[in-house]
């Protein structure tokens, strides 16, 4: 009969089992040792190098956002500045200041201050009961202005209003202008050289002038790394947002301290669990002007912030597989002979055993410690083999004697 197919499968799935199980197998061992600890130091640098870079990114991109929304809004308040300075100096001059002047007489003077302020859309004056004396251009000449929340609230001091729709300004623009304008509203009192109140001189800007100040900093081409900018006011509304995030609407302001000139930096994340690197600053004003209490932010999302950190891990996870298989392989032919050197001991061990005194262990090849180990095993055999035939020359011998002896004894 012929060998058991069964039999010689069931062989061989044993030996191909006892190969890979780590109980059984020093290249499994080995293997699982040196592999897995390849694959654990690869994902542990993965996570240390990508959590390092990702805090130097923080530390690099956070301050450099944070400088951006300060150029932001200090630009803003220094434009504001100085439109309120030069309305602040258009209310010194004679005709303002002298009681019953003709509108004829002050529309040089507005004429020139709008020609010199291209953002403005709409300047005027109005007298102590609100009456709009003279404009430039002449809209609203003679209307009343006195529920404007302008003409309250800079009858005392400087006002800054927020951004707001005026219908009635916008239909005087030809139809090609912008589409929903808004204005910002600024006014000073206007007193005589005794400090009496004869009325308000107040500007209307065009709000696009922020989204052009914006640009000078922040330019369109931020849009491509999904740089966003918002400006929130004091209350958190949202004044101006470029949109590059490409959000449905901005989020909410962070939640910072209101201190005038707070600025500072953060990884936030808003409702909807995106995550964004933003760079912050508070209004802080500019001479004269206190600050308007804006807040200005400078967004990025992570993915595209932090992109290089992921690009790192990556790297390194490739880096680290590749170096993983080669180790793997490398492993698994060393041990693989070491396997095949010491099932050849094995073998020619258990033939000795069993008597086979022509079997010889094989010889070393190299001088490391599995290399002396052979060398000291076949030693050993060798002095054994000596003192076997030193044992046999000696019973050999005892043996003639004993004959002898007794050769002897017989003949006497």
């Amino acid at each position: 009969m012929g060998p058991d197919p069964t039999a010689e499968d069931e062989t061989a799935t044993n030996a191909a089992w006892r190969m890979v199980d780590p109980r059984r197998s020093l290249r499994a061992r080995a293997l699982l040792l040196f592999g897995g600890g390849a694959v654990a130091l690869t994902l542990l640098l993965s996570s240390i190098a990508g959590t390092l870079f990702q805090r130097q990114l923080e530390h690099t991109l956070g301050p450099s956002f944070e400088n951006l929304a300060f150029q932001v809004g200090d630009k803003l308040d220094r434009s504001i500045d100085a439109h309120t300075r030069a309305l602040q100096f258009t209310a010194t001059l004679a005709p303002f200041r002298t009681p019953g002047t003709p509108s004829a007489q002050l529309h040089p003077a507005l004429d020139a201050l709008l020609d010199a302020s291209p953002d403005c859309a709409w300047i005027a004056f109005a007298d102590t009961q609100g009456t709009v004396v003279s404009a430039a251009p002449t809209f609203f000449e003679g209307s009343d202005a006195s529920a404007r929340t302008w003409f309250r609230a800079a009858q005392h001091q400087p006002y800054v209003g927020g951004p707001h729709e005026f219908p009635e300004l916008t239909r005087e623009f030809p139809s090609g202008a912008e589409t929903n304008p808004r204005f910002l509203d600024l006014a000073v009192p206007v007193t005589n050289p005794n400090g009496k109140f004869l009325g308000v001189l107040v500007a209307h800007l065009h709000w696009s002038w922020a989204r052009d100040t914006l640009s000078s900093v922040i330019p369109e081409s931020a849009r491509r790394e999904h740089l966003g900018v918002t400006i929130y006011t004091a209350t958190g509304d949202v004044l101006l947002d470029t949109g590059a995030t490409n959000w449905t609407e901005p989020p909410p302001a962070p939640r910072v301290g209101n201190t005038p000139g707070l600025r500072g930096s953060l990884t936030e994340v808003v409702p909807g669990d995106a995550a964004y690197l933003t760079g912050y600053a508070r209004s802080h004003g500019f001479r004269t002007f206190r600050g308007s209490g804006w807040l200005v932010t400078v967004r990025q999302p992570a993915t595209d912030a932090f992109a290089p950190m992921a690009e790192l891990r990556r790297l390194i996870l490739w880096l680290g597989a590749t170096l993983s298989l080669v180790t793997i392989v490398l492993v698994w032919l060393y041990t693989s002979y070491l396997a095949k050197r010491t099932k050849a001991i094995a073998t020619a061990a258990g033939r000795i055993g069993s008597g086979d005194v022509l079997s010889l262990l094989p010889l070393p090849h190299g001088r490391d410690e599995f290399q002396t180990m052979c060398a000291a095993l076949g030693e050993m055999v060798t002095q054994l083999r000596q003192r076997e035939e030193e044992l046999e020359a000696d019973n050999a011998k005892l043996a003639a004697r004993l004959r002898n002896q007794n050769r002897a004894q017989d003949s006497g």
